[in-house]
């Protein structure tokens, strides 16, 4: 019988090169907004998975600030990022309303993160790349609606009182790894399942441009004022969304897709039987497509990890997360590597487990929790880089993992600064 394995990781990588961007100020006593309009309502109607995301400066707790969304009364929406009770909240209408809320304030006069994402089944909202509450369960799709999108008010009284930046809305759910590795990023335009992404980079004028080139741009209304924005990390000009591997007849084949893909000049596939040490094995030159495929006709099935480089024109690379190859087939574990770890950074891949929230905590042996951190499991296999605090000792550490019941399984792994 043949033996199926799969690698799954999603990956976004991005070098560090940060410079100071422009944003909007808006006040709620006038109030200040965007107008985008409603054209894209039509794409996004009968859809079942959308994100939206926004970098936001709250001044004040004013009531229900609406940072994106095309709310206008209670029958009229499709989608809402808002701050209820000084907490993220994420808002569809698949026929009725219904929200998921956050669980964290957000500060005043920070700089902060906030994404909601609906995959069909699940409505999640996050902070600062977190997700900061249990998933709403929600099925259906979103319903057509009229009213227009606007950025910093809907169109009742709910308006936002300080400074909005990078604005993103999507056609797909994207993962919270997605979400944590690309909120510090900017974006140049087109990318794949971006319906539309507002990067506030004009810094004068009354127009706000829709940088995917869908035309959704937006026009000023009261008056919002440009100022100084949030800091953005330059990216590599790759993004991976996913790389995965289907292990038969004695081979491996290897795909992997990237939402961005600038002045890339080929793919590395990179291969390992410790976690540790990596030797090329092929390359595959980019094309300017999204979808990629190498075979590898030598796998070690005992032990084999996966890594992809990006090579740039410039001579600049850049590495993907490294994954792990599994049998589908297998009972459900868990796997960490590297170990021995011997930096930040240590992968956890979950084997044939069931989607829903998890629980990670890194322990030492006294019982001192090192790291404790949520994460969203979407089912199957599925592959989260945690980063270990600074500064630990050499020795043995525990890995633990709860889910939704209470239910703990732990991974041993030994640490070498």
């Amino acid at each position: 019988m043949q033996k199926l394995f799969i690698i799954l990781s999603i990956i976004t990588v991005f070098s560090k090169t940060s410079f100071s961007q422009s944003a909007l100020e808006f006040n709620a006593s006038v109030p200040k907004y965007v107008e985008i309009g409603n054209a894209m309502n039509t794409v996004l109607s009968g859809t079942n998975k959308i994100t939206v995301e926004a970098w936001c400066y709250l001044s004040a707790y004013t009531f229900l600030p609406t940072i994106v969304g095309n709310y206008q009364n209670g029958s009229t929406m499709q989608f809402l990022l808002r701050i209820d009770n000084q907490r993220g909240a994420f808002w569809i209408n698949n026929g009725s309303f219904r929200v998921v809320n956050g669980s964290t304030i957000v500060p005043l006069n920070t700089w902060t993160h906030l994404a909601g994402v609906w995959d069909g089944n699940q409505l999640q909202v996050y902070i600062n790349g977190v997700l900061d509450a249990e998933p709403t369960i929600v099925g259906g799709g979103l319903a057509p609606a009229a009213s227009p999108v606007r950025i910093g008010a809907n169109l009742l009284t709910e308006s936002f009182t300080g400074r909005i930046d990078e604005v993103r809305i999507w056609t797909v759910a994207r993962t919270g790894t997605q979400i944590a590795n690309a909120m510090n990023s900017c974006y140049t335009g087109f990318t794949n399942n971006l319906l539309a992404y507002y990067n506030f980079e004009e810094g004068s004028g009354t127009t706000l441009t829709d940088r995917t080139g869908h035309g959704y741009n937006g026009t000023f209304v009261n008056a919002p004022i440009w100022t100084a924005g949030s800091v953005c990390l330059t990216t590599l000009p790759v993004s991976f969304s996913s790389i995965n591997a289907e292990y038969k007849n004695n081979q491996v084949l290897i795909n992997w897709n990237v939402d961005i893909e600038q002045n890339i000049l080929r793919y590395v596939v990179e291969r390992s039987v410790d976690g540790n040490s990596f030797s090329p094995i092929g390359y595959v030159t980019a094309n300017g497509a999204s979808a990629y495929t190498f075979t590898d006709k030598e796998l070690q099935v005992s032990a084999t990890y996966y890594r992809i480089k990006a090579d740039e024109l410039s001579g600049v690379s850049k590495y993907s997360s490294t994954v792990k190859v599994i049998d589908v087939t297998a009972k459900s574990a868990i796997a960490v590597f590297p170990n021995p770890a011997t930096g930040e950074k240590l992968t956890l891949q979950l084997i044939n487990k069931p989607a829903g929230r998890y629980t990670v905590k890194v322990v030492d042996f006294s019982g001192k929790v090192l790291l404790n951190q949520p994460i969203q499991h979407i089912g199957s296999s599925s592959v989260f880089n945690l980063t270990l605090p600074s500064g630990l000792a050499a020795g043995i550490y525990v890995l633990q993992i709860t889910d939704n019941n209470k239910q703990t399984e732990t991974s041993k792994f030994y640490y070498r600064p």
